[in-house]
């Protein structure tokens, strides 16, 4: 995705432009008036159509997920290498696909249990989302660990990049990272950690909320530790379970970060074990 359909979307899929259409149950954005017919044209030519609507049920959606586990391009090292990329800001876009593979990893096939989430795996018993608005909020550096039905739409396009080729800089950048984050005091908060992170400038081209997308990813890797729970790296956690344990997050550092971050503090520090385990073999 290029500058010019980037700056497009932006004008089409911004806050004030959306909206909920209760009578198809989805959000919408409409066309704004700035929107020329040539540039529908450039998003309709690039495969980023605006209002590109898919419904998913509970089933088929797993089934794609589960048929995801066996493709032969989707990998640690290929999830982690995008990460890297993410990591500097070279690629914004990469920043998602460690979380999403992350979720999948120990995926089962199961019965949808519940009303409108499964309380096994989190997925929506029927959802209509727009594909191009998930995928650009991916594209200007967003990364989540909610709303799994979203890691779909994002491992269906990132199965189509190419492996990147890791430099020394990529490596300096995570380098870099792990040591700032280390010389957190013992108590210091997920949120205290971003503003540190933010006031020394360590991550390009984010936000409060990227950077907590990014350090969310870590602690998922289980590199960020955390008491409370597993991270998605070393087992699947039903989501009555993951409900159970954020009940336990204390007030003296529980915020709107969630799980497995939301359960980090500096005296938990970094497992460099396991960053070697990820990202050794790049």
């Amino acid at each position: 995705m290029n500058k010019k359909i980037l700056s497009i979307l932006k004008k089409i899929y911004s806050h004030e432009n959306g909206f909920y259409n209760a009578a198809l149950n989805r959000h919408e954005h409409k066309i704004p008036a700035t929107i020329t017919a040539s540039d529908l044209e450039v998003l309709n030519n690039s495969g980023f159509a605006p209002n590109q609507f898919e419904t998913f049920d509970h089933h088929h959606a797993l089934e794609r997920m589960l048929k995801l586990q066996q493709h032969k391009k989707l990998t640690l090292d290929f999830a982690a290498a995008l990460f890297l990329k993410g990591l500097t800001g070279e690629m914004p876009r990469a920043r998602q696909t460690l979380m999403s593979y992350l979720y999948i990893k120990h995926l089962f096939k199961h019965n949808f249990s519940g009303k409108n989430t499964c309380e096994i795996c989190g997925l929506p018993a029927t959802e209509t989302i727009d594909k191009t608005h998930q995928l650009y909020t991916y594209y200007i550096g967003h990364s989540w660990n909610e709303m799994p039905l979203h890691f779909l739409v994002e491992l269906e396009e990132a199965v189509t990049f190419d492996m990147p080729t890791i430099s020394h800089a990529d490596k300096q950048k995570s380098a870099e990272l792990l040591a700032f984050i280390e010389a957190a005091d013992k108590q210091e908060t997920p949120g205290k950690l971003e503003k540190r992170i933010a006031a020394h400038k360590i991550l390009d081209q984010t936000d409060k909320y990227k950077r907590y997308g990014i350090l969310q990813t870590l602690a998922e890797c289980g590199i960020l530790p955390n008491t409370f729970i597993k991270p998605k790296y070393e087992a699947f956690t039903i989501q009555t379970d993951l409900w159970k344990a954020s009940e336990n997050l204390t007030t003296s550092f529980r915020s709107d970060i969630i799980l497995p971050l939301g359960g980090w503090k500096g005296e938990n520090g970094v497992d460099r074990e396991r960053y070697a385990e990820i990202f050794g073999g790049l």
